[in-house]
């Protein structure tokens, strides 16, 4: 039997110290949030749909793009790393592209990187990550490598550069946490129908918990995805977005509110808890931060993006509209 691979067709993320690089992100920032609104799906994984249109970086000359100053520097290309594990999975998503010059219409297949060494180590034993068909996509079968909560893991990447004829060598450590479990409340609503009512939406929330809490300074995140969109779409407060996942702001507990803004769409729907790690966390700083990209956020040592682990649980169920 084959193994199925999802992998996303494209990537964001961008990392520059010049003032061309943060007035160009401030423009792709728009982009990447109208693409992973529109592409989310219920795995994590989609967070990292758009990164590369995050990634145009510099061009030469003093041109303006609409910030509050010119480009000044020559662009550089660097290496994007995108990967998302979690505790009891593989690493079945690991994507690489080489960053956009500014002002060039992204391809995936054009700024998608082959040819590269990826190597997974933890506890010693270093594992070479597998191409997969797709250009710049690479993966790790469970036969391999099961991800284990409370383990760190180190991925090294080596890939050409392709503006330079050398090397690019970027490295990232995740420690991954412990699993997690939804509690009994949220476990009932397994399979069942919640019906909702668009005049007394006041009254629709609850809170979701899961545990156990590994850390103290664990932090957590919730999604709510539409796995169906042909029930018809959900309109309240005159929201118009087709997005059909959304999240929740960061909690610093693991126990988060969830109302009616989470749902845009009856149907099945897919919620998900999330115990993540601290590169995850700033990951989602940087998309909900506003336009200016933070180095200080990034956690690729020698490129851009992202290396992130979480635990998570999840539970199915069915919005219908109150008759």
């Amino acid at each position: 039997m084959k193994q199925k691979h999802n992998f996303s067709t494209s990537l964001r993320g961008e990392h520059s110290e010049t003032i061309a690089s943060e007035c160009s992100t401030k423009q792709s920032l728009r982009r990447t949030r109208e693409i992973a609104s529109s592409k989310r799906t219920p795995s994590v994984r989609s967070l990292l749909l758009a990164m590369t249109m995050m990634t145009a970086m510099t061009i030469s000359g003093a041109l303006f793009s609409g910030c509050d100053q010119p480009i000044l520097s020559n662009y550089q290309e660097q290496l994007v790393v995108n990967s998302f594990i979690y505790a009891n999975g593989a690493i079945d998503s690991v994507v690489l592209h080489r960053t956009t010059p500014f002002g060039d219409t992204f391809n995936d297949l054009n700024y998608a990187v082959d040819s590269a060494i990826i190597i997974v180590t933890t506890n010693g034993v270093a594992d070479t990550v597998l191409r997969a068909p797709l250009k710049g996509r690479y993966y790790l079968p469970a036969s391999k490598l099961i991800v284990k909560g409370g383990q760190t893991y180190m991925l090294t990447v080596t890939a050409p550069n392709w503006q330079t004829g050398g090397t690019h060598f970027a490295t990232s450590t995740t420690t991954v946490p412990m699993p997690i479990h939804l509690d009994s409340l949220i476990e009932s609503f397994r399979g069942q129908t919640i019906i909702l009512d668009t005049n007394n939406l006041t009254n629709f929330a609850f809170l979701v918990t899961a545990g156990p809490v590994d850390e103290p300074n664990r932090e957590y995140l919730i999604s709510v995805t539409a796995l169906d969109t042909t029930k018809g779409r959900i309109h309240v407060g005159g929201d118009s977005s087709q997005a059909t996942t959304r999240y929740s702001q960061i909690s610093t507990g693991p126990q988060i509110a969830i109302t009616s803004r989470f749902f845009t769409w009856y149907g099945p729907s897919l919620l998900t808890f999330y115990a993540i790690d601290t590169n995850f966390a700033d990951y989602q700083r940087q998309l909900s931060g506003g336009t200016d990209f933070q180095p200080s956020l990034n956690h690729i040592n020698g490129g851009i993006g992202v290396f992130a682990s979480a635990a998570r649980d999840t539970v199915s169920f069915i919005l219908k509209p109150k008759q």
